[in-house]
């Protein structure tokens, strides 16, 4: 009798041992995650509100370089005769810190590469539209969108380009999409076909998700494009938002917003103090 009761004390005595190494791994898994996370929410934005605010001054325009080669600026429109050379000269994991309303995508692409190459972190403040989000804002291994900054996507408007509905590789709800007209001149069809074959080999290095569109539509921007397009019969004239929940499944880059915007009405009010045409929110 004794006996068995010293082995039943004993079994007590490891299953005891044992529960309590469980619960402290647990524990450990959970100090370990709150602490990844945190991490995630102290991001120092000091340093890139000064090279903003660098950038913002005097300095030369659309593109430059302060005299330690560590910070790199563009604050302008992406034309065509833009040198973007004077970005070989940014020294290796620099800022790039960029305001622009997008422009020509071969130059935004070029630029890309660089960047890329220069593992630079690129930085954005005010405003970054259409090229500069497709292309600049996902240049390089990391980024980071400074508080009160509008990003946003848009297809470009052409009467010599037509919208239809097209179906998805996600099985989601139909794309609105933008193509050259059928009468289109034979450089505009071409035109698009380099654009499509410039943006498989630049986002294959840059997308993690193989279904992943350019320009990145939500379902729910899908959606009110759709309506949109099927109430007047025309392309809509407007950019959108694209929420950065979406990004980690989708692309390779790591985007971090300070504060994204939590409404339309926050959208609305970016658009009239930047006094640009209309963005429609992704929630």
């Amino acid at each position: 009798m004794a006996g068995r009761k010293l082995r039943e004390r004993r079994k007590r005595a490891i299953f005891n041992i044992r529960s309590f190494a469980s619960c402290l791994l647990c524990a450990l898994v959970y100090l370990s995650s709150y602490s990844d996370a945190a991490q995630a929410d102290d991001t120092d934005f000091a340093r890139y509100y000064r090279a903003a605010e660098f950038c913002s001054g005097h300095v030369k325009r659309p593109l430059g370089l302060d005299l330690d080669q560590r910070v790199l600026c563009f604050d302008g429109l992406l034309t065509p005769d833009v040198d973007i050379s004077l970005a070989e000269g940014l020294m290796p994991n620099g800022l790039f810190v960029i305001r622009s309303p997008g422009g020509d995508i071969s130059v935004a692409a070029a630029l890309a590469d660089i960047l890329q190459d220069r593992n630079a972190t690129v930085v954005v403040y005010d405003y970054c539209f259409s090229a500069c989000a497709s292309y600049l804002l996902l240049a390089s291994r990391e980024a980071f969108v400074l508080r009160n900054t509008l990003v946003a996507w848009h297809y470009t408007v052409d009467p010599r380009w037509c919208p239809s509905l097209v179906a998805t590789k996600d099985g989601g709800p139909e794309r609105l999409e933008k193509s050259p007209c059928p009468d289109a001149p034979s450089g505009v069809r071409n035109g698009d076909k380099g654009r499509r074959d410039m943006n498989v080999g630049f986002y294959s290095g840059r997308a993690i998700d193989p279904l992943f569109d350019d320009p990145p539509e939500s379902f729910t921007i899908r959606k009110i494009l759709t309506g949109m397009f099927q109430e007047t019969g025309k392309y809509p004239d407007v950019m959108w938002t694209w929420n950065p929940r979406y990004y980690a499944n989708a692309l390779r880059t790591k985007v971090t917003y300070e504060a994204y915007p939590q409404s339309q009405d926050e959208v609305d009010a970016m658009v009239a103090r930047l006094h640009t045409d209309r963005v429609i929110y992704d929630p």
